[in-house]
């Protein structure tokens, strides 16, 4: 037989008694190949992909980081 409980190594932080809402999927083949076609559905979507050819996105963490410093600077001046 086995426990009935679930054990977390550490604490989650939430007091006594809270109620939680838990979900639970089996970890097997058949969750994998749903994740596998749920990525195909979304690679042939249209959209997909349609930033491939820029550029300026060449290197998409130093576009983010631009865009970001960018929105930084708006936000102090506006201040």
């Amino acid at each position: 037989m086995q426990a009935k409980e679930i054990v977390f190594p550490d604490a989650l932080g939430f007091p006594d008694g809270t109620r939680v809402v838990v979900s639970i999927e089996p970890e097997n083949a058949e969750c994998e190949a749903s994740s596998a076609d749920s990525l195909d559905e979304i690679m042939q979507m249209p959209f997909f992909g349609m930033w491939a050819d820029r550029e300026d996105m060449a290197d998409s963490v130093a576009w983010v980081r631009k865009q970001r410093e960018q929105w930084l600077q708006r936000l102090t001046r506006q201040g």
